[in-house]
């Protein structure tokens, strides 16, 4: 069965502690289990980048309750395509807080998430980033960086 996998980015409407990304993923996990939807939400400096992954008809759903979403602004999607299989299967949804010294081992990486040249850069890496990630999310026991 044929997937989409859709990746936006998103400004935070106010400043953000790790409690507050813990209860964003607390939420999005129990909504996209139900749904089967996986991904990962990048976050740094109260931008946002996430990537999902589901059923066209699932993620357009999503996509209307994201528009609606009180706690972020500036939602713009900056890529959407159909796939054959997902970058993040077991994922119902994970976290990389870039502001996290940790993340800094990714070869390579920037984290400006309002910078387009690093958003592009970002989907261009992001098998190899996906990789790095489950790699390093699941040696930890954690689904958040």
């Amino acid at each position: 069965m044929k997937l989409r996998r859709l990746i936006y980015t998103s400004q935070a409407t106010k400043k953000l502690s790790k409690r507050n990304l813990l209860d964003l993923l607390h939420d999005s996990r129990s909504y996209n289990k139900i749904d089967n939807i996986s991904g990962i939400l990048m976050h740094s400096n109260g931008y946002f980048l996430q990537v999902i992954e589901g059923r066209s008809d699932v993620i357009e759903h999503l996509v209307g309750r994201l528009l609606i979403d009180s706690r972020h602004i500036k939602f713009k999607i900056i890529f959407d395509c159909s796939v054959n299989s997902r970058l993040f299967p077991s994922w119902t949804m994970s976290c990389a807080d870039f502001d996290n010294p940790e993340l800094s081992l990714i070869p390579g990486i920037r984290t400006d998430l309002k910078d387009p040249k690093v958003i592009k850069d970002l989907i261009t890496s992001l098998p190899e980033i996906a990789d790095f990630l489950l790699e390093k999310l699941n040696n930890s026991g954690n689904s958040s960086i």
